[in-house]
């Protein structure tokens, strides 16, 4: 069976999902060798705070229209779909008039003047992304990753080649706005060329906009929380360890993440509308779920608990001795990981269902939970213990919530759960002695 699913639709969509996520990694790290050596490490910091500010508003005013589109029963028809680009046009422009208005408070706050230009400029952004077809949700809707890995990796490769053409003419920060503002503004020419036609008609349905609107406002408050869970941890570690420990701690972070990434992928972009299809479709929607935990079960815990124990290694063999210490907090880190996933697929099969105000109790949960045991962690254990607080609230308490409506809707399969919590939390005691005696 498992053998059969893999050779399946979902098979391959996983197949494309990790030829994209490789290659769109590899481009970012052959990007970020070249530019450094071209720009002064300031641009990036400027970059850092501007992004920081669009993707807070992003989320603000986040209303999950293509994971309606996705879900809906109604979301191959030409009204649903009119109505969500219409929404998201709406919703870019406000995007974009909210950072343009916030751009020189913000400035005056950080003392950066460079910030208000190119916070004007960078506006335009989200405008421009709001118009975007919305064949790439229909295409994620019926699984054509294919045609959606290429489109997203040209785009990036060519937004990339941008940056550095850029950044060798003008050798200033300016070099990744014009970059990023034209590379978005050529990924949207682009989708409407590449991907299924589609012409997009303003159009304000009431019954779609009821149905978006409702199952949206959930995913609204699911990513507010996520990103203060996410964002908010980081912003917190800050007050609580020396710079250089949480520089060490954001290395690690990218190194254990970067398989949390590739996971959220496979089953935002495969498992999700899996399991949507299965249930608006009235299919085995309890078996589609068992399949993707026992998929998670069998391939991808095992990588989460060899990273844990070959992290030291690995880090010694990417950095110089001076970055030896990221090597145990990647240790713990690495397991956080593995206990982050088992919630997902509760989650994904809660959004399919239309359960987005579950969705949100779980990352409700899951943020408080975090910035809490973090930092009574950090209080009693130091700073192993504050990371081991982020694994227990990002990953226990949210899997116990997820469990609970999981069982309400009879998808819950405890025998993975609970041999997975059990090993993990063995090999939390076992590292967590070893740091111990070694330090």
């Amino acid at each position: 069976m498992l053998m059969k699913f893999l050779r399946s639709t979902g098979g391959r969509g996983i197949s494309w999902t990790m030829i994209g996520f490789a290659s769109s990694y590899a481009i970012r790290l052959l990007s970020t060798l070249i530019l450094t050596r071209l720009l002064e490490p300031e641009v990036f910091g400027l970059m850092s705070l501007a992004w920081v500010l669009l993707m807070a508003l992003e989320m603000v005013c986040d209303v999950g229209t293509t994971p309606s589109v996705i879900r809906s029963p109604r979301g191959d028809n030409p009204e649903f779909l009119d109505t969500a680009w219409s929404i998201q046009a709406v919703r870019g422009v406000w995007v974009g008039a909210i950072t343009l208005l916030l751009a020189w408070p913000v400035a005056w706050l950080y003392e950066e003047p460079a910030l208000f230009p190119i916070l004007s400029a960078v506006s335009v952004i989200p405008i421009i992304q709001g118009v975007a077809s919305m064949s790439g949700a229909v295409c994620a809707r019926h699984m054509h990753l294919g045609r959606l890995t290429v489109l997203n990796l040209g785009t990036q490769l060519l937004t990339t080649l941008l940056n550095l053409l850029f950044a060798w003419w003008l050798q200033s920060v300016w070099a990744l706005v014009l970059g990023s503002v034209l590379g978005t503004l050529l990924g949207v020419i682009a989708a409407y060329a590449w991907l299924p036609p589609y012409r997009p008609r303003l159009r304000f349905d009431r019954d779609v906009m009821a149905e978006i609107v409702s199952f949206g406002r959930w995913v609204l408050l699911a990513t507010l929380f996520t990103y203060f869970g996410g964002q908010g941890s980081t912003a917190i570690m800050g007050f609580e360890v020396s710079v250089e420990v949480l520089g060490l701690i954001t290395i690690a972070t990218t190194i254990a993440f970067a398989l949390s990434d590739l996971i959220q992928r496979i089953l935002g972009q495969v498992a999700f509308p899996i399991i949507s299809r299965a249930y608006r479709e009235g299919q085995d929607f309890v078996g589609t779920v068992d399949r993707i935990k026992k998929l998670i079960f069998l391939l991808v815990l095992p990588g989460f608990v060899a990273l844990s124990l070959l992290s030291q290694w690995i880090i010694d063999l990417l950095y110089d001795p001076r970055y030896a210490l990221a090597g145990s907090f990647l240790s713990i880190l690495a397991l956080n990981g593995a206990l982050g996933t088992l919630s997902m697929p509760y989650q994904n099969a809660m959004l399919a269902a239309g359960n987005s105000r579950g969705h949100a109790i779980v990352m409700g949960t899951s943020a408080a939970s975090t910035v809490s045991l973090m930092l009574v962690g950090m209080h009693v254990f130091g700073v192993y213990g504050m990371i081991f607080g982020m694994g227990l609230g990002n990953g226990l308490l949210p899997l116990a919530v997820s469990a609970w409506f999981a069982r309400r809707e009879g998808i819950l399969r405890w025998r993975y759960d609970v041999v997975t919590v059990l090993g993990v939390l063995a090999l939390y005691a076992y590292q967590l002695a070893a740091l111990s005696a070694w330090s």
